[in-house]
């Protein structure tokens, strides 16, 4: 997986894993209410600004046995 302008982006609430230049990427979405911004994803009203954006990678499979 490579980084994206944050541009072409998903912004239908879907979460992804952002980045500025020299910032250590975190989860964000695209929040619709009041005012569209991209919001980290766990926490209120606290608006970013990300330059570049990847999807989420998929989870490791269960393992059998457990």
């Amino acid at each position: 997986m490579s980084w994206n302008p944050i541009e072409t982006a998903p912004r239908d609430g879907e979460a992804i894993l952002a980045t500025a230049r020299g910032h250590t990427p975190i989860v964000v979405y695209w929040c619709d209410w009041l005012e569209a911004h991209w919001q980290p994803l766990g926490q209120v009203w606290r608006e970013v600004a990300p330059t570049h954006w990847m999807p989420l990678p998929q989870p490791p499979a269960p393992s059998l046995g457990g």
